[in-house]
């Protein structure tokens, strides 16, 4: 009698692909192999590495940048302003691409775009064309970002989704640690900053080959046409840029500026109109209705209070540590990949975890435990070694590893996979506006606070009192004693009394860090918990 053997078609829980197919006489007719979900994953993570790895390089070769090309700070502080401002426009118009074309093809386009104008950056002829290529750089990792979300999304079962998203954010969180050490190692050593941008090039070119031949190409069929809201990447991209970029200019320029707030009112008008347009859109830019489910909105505001809290003391510690503390741009940068190493590999740890217990406890606990690192440096001064403040930030770190990736299953959970692709964007939209928030405010908290101290201690340092008059004297004899005419008595105790005031002001800043970040800690109360799990 005549049969078949009975082979179960086994499906690849990523790609949809079979691995066997229906045999006669016992003979198997197997299929070519497909690329298990973590190998998709793997080199998913090697564009992901990219955008972050240049997103703190910049900031540590900043003098070098302004005496190479002649030019001031404020032009200069586009090479790191015109960054941001292009990831943060990029992310939302990559959802609709990646949901449009395919999301193979977009991540591929991303990965090239970064990868050039990495190479196009290191061969800058001017501070003009610096930026250009640095808001191009932008414009890919703005792409690769949200896109490579959505891959992980679509080849991962639901159960799996947790790990999954903690390995592929692994890359996201390593490149930032690593970026100020390594570009301080190029710096101190070569003295030239052309090599920084070249240091992801070969990471991008392998990520880029190995896409190209890995990724699944059903990815590329997982799309619905649907047409380009210009209204609303227009509103969105003014909105953006209008609050984006006085967020990095007001500390200077001063926050009662007409320009600062002339920026921030279009900002509030081109977001109204922008909200106002997507409700009657056929085909949004982005679907306000992601945000009626209560899991995607309360992650969305999580997301942004996380990126707001890492940023924080991405930007503190390097200048604490190298304005107050003078240590070089290498030692500066050492000190933050305890922190970033721990923080990258929690985060498939917890991922897991989220998977089977849900992700509010995670993150109630993650939110917790980072209020109370950011609370201790609260105490930071001239004491504080290399290793007191790595322990610290170590902690700190380690928390938001612990409540990143199970914000990011939280949020994407009940998205359906058409509206991956935009869920995503928005999701790294706000992680890069909160960031900016948090750079912003730790800047401009600072200065005030800097000013504050320093106006407390010249207060208080009247002669009429002994210990003032005894540290006077003792300052003038040495000042006399070394050469140095009476005057520069007076200048020591001025810089005595700044640095004293910034050191101050460092603790204060840190305070507020941990405050917002404590503030945050009901509202992650509102999201899933066991029930998560069960899904």
């Amino acid at each position: 009698m005549w049969y078949y053997d009975t082979i179960v078609m086994e499906q690849l829980p990523t790609t949809g692909h079979r691995t066997a197919g229906p045999s006669r006489n016992g003979v198997t007719a197997a299929l070519p192999a497909e690329p298990t979900p973590y190998f998709i994953i793997a080199v998913v993570m090697l564009g992901n590495f990219m955008g972050p790895l240049y997103s703190s390089s910049a900031n540590v070769a900043l003098p070098n940048l302004i005496a190479s090309f002649g030019a001031n700070v404020d032009t200069m502080e586009w090479v790191i302003t015109g960054y941001m401002l292009g990831y943060s426009v990029a992310m939302p118009l990559a959802g609709w691409l990646a949901d449009t074309y395919g999301r193979r093809r977009i991540y591929l386009l991303g990965l090239a775009i970064f990868a050039a104008a990495s190479v196009c950056a290191s061969l800058a002829w001017s501070s003009s064309s610096l930026i250009a290529f640095r808001i191009a750089q932008a414009i890919g990792g703005g792409i690769i970002s949200p896109t490579g979300m959505a891959i992980i999304m679509d080849v991962v079962p639901l159960a799996q989704r947790g790990r999954a998203l903690g390995l592929w954010g692994m890359g996201m969180m390593l490149a930032p640690a690593f970026a100020p050490w390594i570009s301080g190692l190029i710096l101190d050593n070569m003295g030239d900053w052309r090599p920084i941008f070249l240091m992801g090039v070969p990471i991008g070119l392998a990520g880029l080959v190995m896409s190209y031949a890995f990724l699944p190409k059903s990815e590329d069929s997982r799309h619905t046409r649907a047409a380009f809201d210009f209204f609303g990447f227009a509103s969105l991209t003014g909105a953006l840029a209008l609050f984006l970029v006085p967020l990095t200019q007001g500390n200077r320029i001063g926050w009662d500026d007409n320009s600062i707030r002339g920026s921030f009112a279009g900002s509030a008008v081109l977001f109204a109109a922008f909200l106002w347009w997507e409700l009657r859109s056929e085909e949004p830019m982005i679907d306000l209705g992601l945000f009626r489910d209560r899991a995607f909105a309360v992650a969305i505001a999580l997301r942004g209070v996380l990126g707001m809290g890492y940023y924080f003391a991405i930007f503190l510690l390097p200048l604490f540590t190298q304005d107050v503390l003078h240590w070089d741009a290498t030692e500066s940068g050492l000190v933050l990949i305890p922190g970033g190493v721990a923080m990258a590999f929690l985060m498939p740890v917890s991922g897991s975890l989220a998977d089977r217990i849900g992700p509010r406890p995670l993150v109630v606990a993650g939110m917790a435990i980072a209020a109370l690192g950011t609370y201790l440096f609260a105490a930071i001064d001239t004491t504080w070694g290399p290793n007191a403040i790595a322990l610290d930030n170590l902690v700190r770190t380690a928390a938001l590893g612990i409540m990143f990736t199970p914000l990011t299953i939280a949020a994407l959970t009940n998205v359906p996979r058409s509206r991956t692709g935009r869920a995503s964007g928005v999701l790294n939209t706000i992680w890069q506006v909160g960031g900016s928030l948090g750079i912003a405010v730790s800047s401009t908290y600072l200065t005030a606070r800097t000013a504050a101290h320093y106006s407390a201690l010249r207060t208080a340092a009247v002669l009429s009192r002994v210990p003032i008059r005894e540290m006077l004297h003792h300052i003038t004899h040495l000042a006399a004693a070394s050469g140095m005419p009476a005057h520069a008595a007076y200048a020591m105790i001025y810089q005595l009394y700044v640095g004293v005031a910034a050191v101050r002001a460092y603790g204060d800043t840190f305070m507020l860090g941990a405050v917002i970040t404590a503030a945050s800690v009901p509202i992650a109360f509102l999201l899933a918990g066991r029930h998560y799990a069960a899904r």
